[in-house]
């Protein structure tokens, strides 16, 4: 055999893959986009059920095992609110999903109502704006509406909250225990804070 043989008119051609070989890539790369389809939506469901698991937690907390071992009824003679506080749905500030339901009266002035009755206190020691006190909405929105301390829409949605509290923080509000004529003297209070 001659070399010229060899190197004649024999073109070397491209090398083709064979078909069964570009069918097995074509497979893999199919099922790496569908892998990583399925992971991505695996991840984007973690986290929408993260986020969404803490808001439904927290409120299931403060409406069971929480406010039940650290809400204490409190007795509840008149209530001053101060500085134009915020009424919210649960005791404590959300800022991922707004809680704030109204405002009572206005920023430098005090807002005094007789409200005689039951209240709560609550406080969650991990919470930097401490204490909250929660009243009773319909009596509430009731006392406020009246005094014309609030509008008629707030009064409103004062009372659309689903657990029928409504909270405020204790740094904004003043609450007075009613007097008993029998175990106090007239005109004696003693406040909460």
């Amino acid at each position: 055999m001659s070399s010229e043989k060899l190197g004649g008119d024999y073109k070397v051609t491209k090398l083709e893959k064979p078909t069964w070989k570009v069918e097995r890539e074509q497979e893999l790369a199919r099922k790496m986009k569908i892998g990583k389809n399925v992971i991505g939506a695996a991840l984007a469901t973690a986290i929408i059920g993260l986020v969404l698991s803490h808001g439904m937690k927290t409120s299931e907390i403060m409406e069971s095992e929480e406010r039940a071992k650290n809400v204490k009824k409190i007795e509840v003679g008149t209530v001053s609110f101060h500085d134009g506080v915020n009424a919210r749905k649960e005791p404590f500030v959300d800022t991922s999903e707004p809680n704030q339901l109204a405002s009572v009266g206005e920023e430098g002035e005090s807002v005094t109502i007789a409200y005689e009755g039951e209240g709560y206190y609550y406080l969650n020691e991990n919470d930097a704006n401490g204490g909250w006190y929660g009243f009773e909405a319909t009596k509430l929105s009731d006392e406020l509406s009246e005094d014309g301390y609030v509008s008629v829409s707030d009064a409103e949605d004062l009372i659309t909250d689903q657990d029928g509290v409504v909270w405020f923080n204790e740094q904004y509000v003043t609450v007075t225990e009613p007097v008993e004529s029998e175990s106090t003297e007239a005109g004696e209070n003693s406040s909460i804070n």
